[in-house]
This record gives C-alpha cells, structure tokens and sequence, in this order.
C-alpha cells in the first residue's frame, strides 16, 4: 500500500493492572477489580476484551497491598488522536455486608512506544450528607456511580464530591502502525543529559 493511500493506523496496547495500595491496610475479606476501557468515536476495536472482572484477593504479607496481575491486551484502528483510549479501573469488596466500592481509578493509555508504570489515585464519591458519611463509616458502604464510565468525560463529573483512598498501580506498553505515516510523532523524548547513569 502507498503512503498516499493509508487512512487508518493501528495501535496496540499491552496492560497489567499489578496491585491496589491502600494507605490504611485492607478491612475487608476479599477484594476484586472491575475495568471498562473507553474510547473516542472514531476508533475501533481489533482485538481484545473491552471490559473484564479479576480474580477476588487478599493481602499477603504487606496488610497495604492487594496483587492482581491482571492482564489486558487490545488492538484499535482509527483516523486520528481524538478520543484516546482511556482505561477506567473500579475496585470492590465482598464482606459480611455484600459488595460495595473501595474506588475508581482512571488511566489514560499510553500515547508514546515503550513501557512504563504509573500510579493512578483511587477515588470514591463522598455522600452527599452528614447522615449518608455516618452510614457509609458504619457499613462500609459508599455510593457508586451509576456509570462509571462518566469518569472518562471531564464534562459531566466536575460537580462530583470524591475522597482519596488509596492507588493503582498499572504498567503499560504501546505499540503503533502507521501512525508517524499520517504526521503524528509518538516517540518518547529522547535523553537529554546521562541517558541509562
């Protein structure tokens, strides 16, 4: 195919969602992950699961961090940058009072080539009254978003009330085709001063 005749390029992301600090320790017998990745409407996907469910887990040795490991792997096409693909990661506990949220988090995938790791702040929404906090601190239940997918749009969620409880930390890779061919420059910045010292 001729430079001049491509109109798509092809991105593949490469995921694992390693473990959930908790700044605290854990209270909770089992915790597990819920991820969703979203998307702009001019790229589709190729390959890979779009939402998933992890194993439920516990703390090891350290009571701060539950490990998951869990995998996520996709292939998208698109016309342009638009609509990145971004990653949104909601933890839950099961205890003696059923399931309820820990926290969301959410992660832009990487828009250069190459590894890394990042850390994303777990967030929960606050209850809106003095009551609704005494019941959450009582049960250990806080309300959920009825989509959370509305944490990927700045739009709708800048009158939410939220908390900090905690991080995720994911490590990512990107692959892409095409995409220096269509103008876009995606490679990470180069060293500057004492590259690999």
């Amino acid at each position: 195919m001729k430079e001049s005749e491509i109109t798509k390029f092809l991105i593949s992301f490469n995921c694992r969602i390693d473990y959930v600090l908790f700044p605290g320790g854990v209270f909770d017998d089992q915790i597990f992950l819920q991820y969703d990745v979203v998307w702009g409407p001019d790229w589709d996907p190729i390959s890979g699961l779009n939402t998933g469910t992890s194993q439920m887990a516990m703390p090891g040795r350290d009571p701060e961090r539950v490990v998951f490991n869990l995998p996520i792997e996709m292939v998208f096409s698109s016309t342009n940058v638009s609509g990145w693909p971004q990653l949104i990661i909601t933890v839950k506990a099961r205890n003696t009072f059923g399931e309820s949220l820990r926290g969301y988090a959410v992660v832009l995938l990487p828009p250069t080539t190459g590894e890394r790791k990042t850390s994303a702040p777990l967030t929960r929404p606050r209850p809106a009254t003095l009551l609704g906090e005494w019941l959450a601190w009582l049960t250990g239940r806080y309300p959920e978003l009825a989509d959370s997918k509305m944490l990927a749009n700045g739009k709708e969620n800048y009158l939410l009330r939220t908390e900090s409880y905690g991080s995720v930390i994911v490590r990512m890779s990107m692959v892409s085709k095409d995409l220096r061919k269509l103008g876009y420059d995606n490679q990470p910045p180069a060293c500057r001063n004492n590259c690999g010292k």
